[in-house]
């Protein structure tokens, strides 16, 4: 590697250049962490054989259909599009599901489920919860974040 090339990388890694905040969501449609520009957003990881994932989704419904946060539900599984269409109807999930996310979050894949994320409307990371969520987390982020 020629000293050029080695000092464009690594002025392209001290600039923080990645790639873009990607996602796909269950139905195949792709967006991007832009798309939720100027408003809050809140991304819950979940997977069917987590008991407190199931136990918080009818909070999630209720957060996602208030005029609050955008709420997007991620499954922790890598599952076909079908199969995630099939749990958000079983579930009655009123968010929308989310097949992966790609590229550069303000956040780290979790190792613990559930874990739940509150992005501001600038698309940086605000709070994060691992474990159940509880009506008091919710009541605290309206108060702190959204205030409505």
């Amino acid at each position: 590697m020629g000293k050029h090339q080695a000092l464009f990388l690594a002025v392209l890694a001290m600039a923080g250049c990645r790639e873009a905040a990607t996602l796909t969501l269950a139905d195949g449609e792709r967006q991007t962490l832009g798309d939720y520009r100027g408003q809050w957003l809140v991304v819950n990881y979940f997977a069917e054989w987590c008991a407190p994932c199931l136990r918080e989704m009818p909070l999630l419904n209720e957060l996602s259909e208030a005029a609050g946060p955008a709420v997007l539900a991620v499954s922790f599984d890598a599952l076909p599009a079908q199969a995630l269409q099939s749990l958000k109807e079983r579930y009655e999930m009123a968010m929308p599901v989310v097949a992966s996310l790609e590229g550069g979050w303000p956040f780290e894949a979790p190792r613990v489920l559930p874990t739940t994320f509150v992005i501001n409307p600038q698309g940086k990371l605000e709070a994060e919860i691992r474990g159940e969520l509880h009506a008091e987390d919710l009541a605290r982020w309206q108060e702190q974040y959204w205030g409505q």
